[in-house]
This record gives C-alpha cells, structure tokens and sequence, in this order.
C-alpha cells in the first residue's frame, strides 16, 4: 500500500472521529438544555425541592457551557487551515 493512500486513510478516520465527536457533543448540549428548560417550564418540576432545581440548575447551564466552548473550540480548529 502506498503511503499516500495510507495518509488519506488516516485523515478521513480522524475526519470521521472529529464528526462524530462534534455529533456527540450536539446531541448532549441538545439534552442539557432539554433539561433545563423541564426544570424551568414543566409544572412537575415543582414537586423537585426549591433547593434541589436551583443545584441542578446551575449544573446544567455550567455543563452546558463547557459543552459550547469545546463545540467552539473544534468549529474555530477546523475552520483554521
């Protein structure tokens, strides 16, 4: 096998990684405000204590954040020749 062949190979697996992983980190983001808009909107959340939605709250939106810088990262990384 030639190397050229063996280096696109490689390349269009880490292509096929790096898409996954950016699907991956979608569908969470996707889940996380899911989330936090049923701790904000859904009336059976009130039977959630007062304290216990505030808690996971904020973990959410701080697990949402850092799931938007990576997203940012790895769209800035590709976009970069």
């Amino acid at each position: 096998m030639s190397r050229a062949f063996v280096k696109e190979s490689e390349d269009q697996q880490d292509y096929l990684e790096w898409q996954k992983l950016l699907r991956d980190r979608e569908e969470l983001l996707r889940i996380l405000e899911k989330k936090k808009k049923y701790l904000l909107e859904d009336p059976a959340a009130v039977k959630i204590p007062a304290e216990k939605r505030k808690e996971m709250l904020e973990k959410y939106e701080a697990e949402a954040k850092e799931v938007k810088r990576l997203l940012d990262e790895m769209l800035d990384e590709s976009r970069t020749p």
